[in-house]
């Protein structure tokens, strides 16, 4: 499980979301439920706590 560091982008609640997989995936911002703001918002992806956050890998073909 990687932790990653989310910041709501209407109310800038920052907070520690744990998954099994790599969010960058989704680019730099990902939708969830902020609890301050009781709704479901855009949610930065800031980073990793602990700074080993999974790279993306893709293969170029030539």
């Amino acid at each position: 499980m990687t932790k990653w560091i989310l910041k709501c982008m209407t109310c800038g609640e920052e907070r520690i979301f744990e998954a099994g997989f790599n969010l960058t995936i989704f680019g730099s911002k990902i939708y969830l439920y902020c609890k301050k703001c009781k709704a479901n918002r855009d949610q930065l992806i800031m980073g990793c706590v602990d700074d080993t956050c999974p790279t993306v890998k893709v293969d170029v073909i030539d």
